[in-house]
């Protein structure tokens, strides 16, 4: 089993306008076990509202992605991973971030971020998320969301990976093995996602997945940068001014 994957982050013009740097990261590749790979893939949205909400997406998607190849590896496949060892992923992130407050009084909130996290390879595959954005699923015809975006208790807000009840806002999925992932973060999810019919829009991610399953094997950073002038692209960016986010991955099969 083989993974083709990119991913690509770029900075909304909210942001860009003020002078700002985007709060969206991400993190996506693959890990080796005897004759299969798996396929690992991170997405996280700083707090708009907050000073050092990509510093925490960042810090969340470096350490959420260290923990689950070292789980993976461990465990040998998917099959054996539980609800528990997610959580213990997304506990270690938070901590993690934590533990890079400097004393100047600074608060958790200030690093605040969404989560949206998949897995996949020999066992199936593992989805989880916290907050807003979505992840998606297909197999070449047709897309399913994950988990729909999760809404806070007031307009335009969401729950975060540094919130105090965390762990009541984090779904976890343990599904069969897809064709294809797309995970991406609350500033595309008004373009891909019908909120009325609560699907995804395959008309999107078609020719997305398409194009990178059609891409040379070993050409992940010029597909990267492909992707990243996708999503400046002005009929995107009319549509949000958010910081957007998308995690592509294939299944090779032959």
């Amino acid at each position: 089993m083989r993974w083709k994957y990119t991913c690509a982050s770029v900075t909304g013009k909210a942001h860009t306008q003020r002078g700002e740097n985007g709060q969206d990261k991400s993190r996506a590749g693959t890990i080796q076990l005897s004759d299969s790979e798996f396929f690992i893939g991170i997405a996280a949205d700083g707090a708009g509202s907050t000073t050092e909400g990509g510093r925490g997406a960042e810090i969340a998607c470096e350490t959420l992605y260290t923990r689950i190849a070292e789980t993976v590896r461990t465990k040998g496949d998917l099959s054996g991973i539980t609800d528990e060892d997610v959580k213990a992923w997304i506990t270690s992130a938070r901590e993690a971030i934590i533990a890079e407050i400097p004393p100047d009084g600074k608060r958790l909130r200030e690093y605040a971020c969404t989560i949206l996290g998949a897995v996949a390879g020999v066992g199936g595959s593992i989805f989880f998320q916290i907050g807003d954005g979505a992840i998606v699923t297909g197999t070449g015809t047709d897309y399913q969301t994950i988990f729909w975006p999760e809404q806070g208790e007031y307009a335009n807000t969401t729950y975060f990976i540094t919130d105090e009840q965390y762990l009541d806002h984090l779904h976890i999925l343990h599904a069969a093995l897809p064709d294809e992932i797309a995970l991406f973060t609350d500033g595309l999810q008004n373009l891909v996602l019908s909120f009325a019919l609560r699907k995804a829009h395959p008309g999107f991610f078609l020719p997305l997945f398409s194009a990178l399953r059609q891409h040379p094997e070993n050409g992940f950073l010029p597909f990267s940068t492909q992707l990243e002038t996708f999503l400046c692209r002005d009929d995107i960016c009319a549509r949000s001014d958010d910081d957007k986010t998308l995690v592509l991955a294939v299944r090779l099969t032959g």
